[in-house]
């Protein structure tokens, strides 16, 4: 499979050092940057969160006539895809994160990438015309490579848009109007479904109905392009480049990376944290891939409609819960974060395994548990991401912080990798092996993720409680050592 990276002429001139020329900061830039913050989410949103998963499943359906082997090989050919992604993923992002760093320019560059991801997503309209599993499944990977791409290129935007005092002030805008496209993306669920029906998927009633599927990829595309054309026009701070050829600048990554690696692997604390991390977020991450078939299967709605309010109800709880978690966090550091979270995910594991569950009685629970778990994991999924980066700044050595985090985004993009294989794996054990029924199967897989997601919490447990250090000034060496502003030792991590 051939990948293509478009990026700058590869005469222009990158560099070794980056002196920023102190200009006045314009709000404008600001307003373009959080707006293709809206646009990329609406893709998250539309391809990635929604329809995306239910198109295959419906495609292998049409394809074999069997509902529970469509759920299980469209579940192989999703995760295969996210798999092969963030492999290569995690092997280029440092070297183009540092590329993009040493560009004069880079709205450019992003527009570049961005529009080939919003070509391909728009493309994803011959789900209508054709039932060519692969070269759905094709154009899929390409859109979700580029648009995985352009937010290497946009994140490195930020500190060259505003000033250094606003960089967390701008960020945190930027996420939060991010959940206005997540709003779009469900928005354009409730506009098309009147139009053209909704998307169904029953399996043991063999059901499975495209409805508007199909169309929501142009018109997300559309959208998404609207939101990122300002952009083009964005101005970064000027900076004084000092030459330095592409080669060199590979190189100089290699060295880094391998040099940091090599600290981490020696580095108690870090590496148990980035192993915990690792098997905790990929449970996490694959709650949130597969919510449209973990409500429409596994809890048996089969419209969309009840996935369209679960999500939205989970944005909401993110906008609305997360401030306050990380406020929690801020005051308590964030091992006690990571315990609180771990409530939240588990408590709502537990709603929604028992939403619409029949007893032994006959009788069902309430559907509107349904409604109450999201609640719980907006503000769980939103406060562990508050909980890695609190984590990693307390465990990095100043100097490092920049390495350590790319390092930690390396594990993450692995656990993005595996996590969907292993979803799969599962419910097809459960399904074939065990003989669950694949709603059945889809419920189970629930109780395993939150088995993965405890796994990590305990390995995370064991990482060193430095958060106090922290607050009064204390740093990371490194070598698990913190030490003072006088560089004396006032912590030693237990061997």
């Amino acid at each position: 499979m051939n990948y293509i990276l478009v990026v700058e002429n590869s005469s222009e001139l990158i560099s070794n050092e980056i002196k920023i020329s102190h200009e006045p900061w314009y709000r404008k830039n600001v307003y373009k940057w959080i707006s293709y913050d809206l646009g990329n989410t609406i893709y998250s949103m539309v391809v990635v969160s929604l329809v995306f998963l239910p198109l295959l499943q419906i495609l292998y359906f049409e394809r074999d006539g069997d509902g529970d082997s469509a759920i299980n090989n469209a579940n192989f050919a999703f995760s295969t895809v996210l798999l092969i992604g963030n492999l290569i993923l995690a092997s280029i992002s440092p070297f183009l994160g540092a590329y993009a760093d040493q560009l004069k320019r880079r709205n450019g560059l992003l527009i570049r990438i961005s529009i080939l991801c919003i070509t391909f997503m728009a493309a994803l309209v011959v789900s209508a015309f054709t039932k060519s599993i692969i070269v759905i499944l094709l154009i899929f990977f390409f859109a979700n490579m580029f648009y995985q791409l352009g937010l290497i290129v946009y994140d490195s935007m930020l500190p060259f848009i505003t000033d250094r005092d606003k960089v967390a002030t701008v960020s945190g805008t930027g996420v939060a109007i991010g959940y206005f496209g997540s709003f779009i993306g469900i928005g354009l669920g409730f506009a098309l479904s009147p139009i053209f029906g909704d998307f169904i998927i029953r399996p043991s009633e063999g059901v499975f109905e495209l409805g508007y599927i199909p169309y929501m990829f142009p018109v997300g595309a559309l959208l998404f392009l609207l939101f990122a054309l300002p952009i083009l026009t964005l101005r970064e701070k000027d900076r004084e480049m000092l030459p330095k050829k592409n080669d060199e600048l590979f190189e100089e990554v290699k060295n880094n990376a391998i040099d940091t690696a090599k600290e981490i692997f020696n580095y108690r604390s870090m590496f148990i944290f980035l192993i915990g991390w690792l098997i905790y977020v990929d449970a996490a991450n694959t709650v949130i891939a597969y919510m449209t078939p973990i409500v429409q299967i596994g809890l048996e709605f089969g419209d969309s409609g009840p996935v369209l309010i679960v999500l939205g109800i989970g944005i909401i709880g993110a906008v609305v819960f997360t401030y306050p978690v990380g406020k929690y966090i801020d005051k308590n550091g964030p091992k006690k974060g990571l315990t609180l979270i771990t409530i939240f995910w588990v408590t709502a594991l537990i709603i929604a395994f028992f939403t619409n569950y029949e007893l032994a009685n006959g009788t069902k629970t309430p559907e509107w548990l349904v409604y109450i778990f999201p609640v719980l994991v907006g503000p769980a999924l939103g406060g562990g991401w508050v909980v890695q980066r609190q984590y990693v700044t307390e465990l990095s050595p100043p100097s490092k912080v920049g390495n350590y985090f790319g390092f930690a985004n390396i594990f993450g993009r692995i656990s993005a990798a595996i996590g969907p294989f292993i979803w799969a794996a599962t419910i097809l054990g459960l399904n074939q092996g065990a003989g669950f029924t694949i709603e059945m199967a889809t419920r189970m897989g629930l109780v395993f993720i939150g088995s993965i997601m405890l796994i990590g919490y305990f390995i995370i447990m064991r990482v060193d409680d430095v958060h106090e250090i922290y607050l009064k000034g204390g740093r990371a060496k490194g070598d698990g050592t913190w030490v003072d502003e006088n560089n004396e030792v006032i912590y030693q991590s237990a061997k």
